[in-house]
């Protein structure tokens, strides 16, 4: 539902409409240049607040935005550290004794509400609105439904603040509420806007621990004070509010990836690493427990490679199978609740081609249903399936099916081609087609991934397709090896691919068909750094 119709059916006129548009530019305008013209204000206030008190300069609050997502609110702490969590202003029994010197002033000035012009200017919020509601306030969300007052963008100020601020009761705030959807415009705007600056100067409204009769009356919790108590170093905690609201190239992007010693992981974190001022990359151990204990909240992307994979399923026990499921599915699915609970944006998840191993089709297409063979790429597929549902408007969710991915140092099936291409003198030459793609290639589009903040599931390979019997005549050309490609060999493959076991196995393997459809795989930005031979000369050069 969008800002042109509200939960009563009320419907924006004509001249409303259009007037959306100008109300966005006009935040924009007013925003920016505020940014522009309070800087010295702003840092003024941040050096203020660590001199009055010990403690981070900024709290930030979970409210209800447009359409009522949730998004985080930002002010300038205004209580000290010790004010007793998750414990709202109006229940303190003297919330004097917790609001600072500075805060005090803040408050009275509404000058702790500055942080959100950032808000205004990314698209949060808007200058003249609804003030948006605590995230648990349930009464006056219900009653702003009736007035279609939650399917606006939230403001700095709006109409019941100019007529009562805190003093309102519920019912009342949200009725005022209702009026300034009802008659939004330029000339409503325009009256919140002036109405605010007379009632500031005036201080009107403004009560310390109260909310109106109903609030006071009321014994549940209304509001979570969530101070950030972090590092003392101003510019650690503007760097964080700055990539919590979202403003782009502001400071290098978190990425936390998840697995220390993943082939992948080590690759991706190398690549990015190379551009320490767009990336700060960490990773984590996930054979133990204490990645359970780490603050998730600092990372702008979880990267998540740690998994099991290259499994010889014709020798594994029952118990090994549940591990599959136990680390690639249970394992992926608890870290993404992780991430998105701590409010991270983005989540990207290595699935694998895998999941199309027992289909039909050996040409892959969007149409394609996944169907694993066995019980690894099921526990993948698993995990795949589940991630994908927790994507919302906060939380994108990146699902990567690559086919065999290879590189220098990689595993798999990749080093077992080496071996062969390596110590035989002969080998089948047989035109079969398959997806690959090399590390760097994987490397550049995660990047891309991370840049774009995209979202979906992406089948990323090498531009050209390639066959076996080629990937071995190329091997053994760099590694300065005659090997003899012997043609009319389909008939022997065919009859090794119908032998049932290992060798059946194994032969469909390594001379089956299986590749995604090109247009699959292709992006907007070009993401194949390497061409199949430059890879290979890369690889074993």
């Amino acid at each position: 539902m969008g800002e042109n119709q509200n939960r009563t059916g009320y419907s924006l006129t004509d001249k409303q409409k259009r007037y959306l548009p100008l109300k966005r530019a006009i935040d924009l305008v007013l925003s920016g240049g505020a940014i522009a013209v309070l800087s010295p204000v702003l840092l003024g206030i941040s050096v203020a607040i660590k001199l009055d008190s010990p403690g981070p300069i900024f709290f930030k609050q979970r409210r209800v935005g447009k359409d009522k997502e949730l998004f985080t609110i930002w002010k300038f702490r205004t209580m000290r550290i010790d004010t007793p969590k998750d414990m709202p202003t109006h229940m303190l029994s003297d919330p004097d004794q917790y609001i600072t010197k500075t805060g005090k002033f803040l408050r009275k000035t509404s000058l702790d509400e500055l942080p959100q012009i950032f808000q205004i200017f990314c698209g949060q919020m808007t200058i003249c609105g609804p003030r948006p509601a605590l995230w648990n306030q349930d009464d006056l969300i219900k009653e702003r439904d009736k007035y279609g007052a939650n399917c606006v963008r939230p403001g700095l100020t709006g109409w019941a603040q100019i007529n009562g601020r805190d003093e309102l009761e519920i019912p009342v705030k949200a009725k005022l509420d209702g009026e300034y959807v009802k008659e939004l415009g330029f000339k409503m705007d325009v009256k919140c806007l002036f109405g605010t600056i007379h009632s500031v100067l005036k201080q009107d409204g403004v009560v310390e621990g109260g909310t109106g009769e109903l609030y006071k009356k009321s014994h549940r919790e209304q509001e979570r004070i969530d101070v950030i108590v972090s590092s003392n170093k101003m510019k650690k905690e503007i760097r964080e509010w700055k990539r919590e609201i979202k403003i782009d190239n502001i400071s290098a992007k978190k990425i936390l990836i998840t697995g220390t010693n993943s082939y992948i992981g080590m690759s991706v974190d190398t690549w990015l690493s190379k551009m320490p001022d767009k990336y700060k990359v960490d990773t984590i151990d996930m054979t133990k427990d204490t990645w359970k204990d780490m603050d998730f909240s600092i990372y702008d992307v979880i990267f998540h490679v740690a998994g099991i994979a290259h499994a010889d399923v014709g020798s594994v026990t029952e118990k090994q199978k549940q591990l599959y499921y136990k680390v690639n599915t249970d394992l992926a699915v608890e870290v993404a609740k992780k991430a998105k609970e701590a409010g991270v944006s983005q989540f990207i998840f290595m699935s694998s081609m895998i999941v199309y191993s027992g289909c039909k089709e050996k040409i892959i297409t969007s149409s394609t249903v996944p169907k694993p063979l066995n019980f690894y790429g099921d526990s993948k597929w698993q995990a795949d399936q589940k991630i994908r549902k927790l994507l919302d408007k906060n939380f994108k969710v990146v699902v990567l099916r690559p086919p065999m991915i290879y590189g220098k140092g990689s595993k798999g099936n990749y080093p077992e081609l080496v071996k062969l291409a390596t110590k035989l003198p002969v080998f089948p030459a047989i035109k079969n087609k398959r997806s690959m793609l090399h590390i760097d290639n994987l490397c550049q589009f995660v990047k891309l991934m991370i840049d774009n903040q995209e979202s979906g599931i992406f089948f990323p390979q090498n531009r050209e397709y390639t066959n076996t019997s080629d990937m071995v005549r190329m091997i053994a050309h760099v590694k300065k090896r005659k090997i003899i490609m012997i043609p009319r060999m389909k008939f022997v493959i065919q009859m090794m691919n119908k032998t049932p076991g290992k060798i059946g196995e194994l032969g469909t393997k390594a001379f089956g068909d299986l590749a995604y459809d090109m247009s699959m795989s292709e992006y907007k930005e070009d993401y194949r750094v390497r061409t199949l031979m430059e890879s290979i000369e890369l690889t074993e050069g």
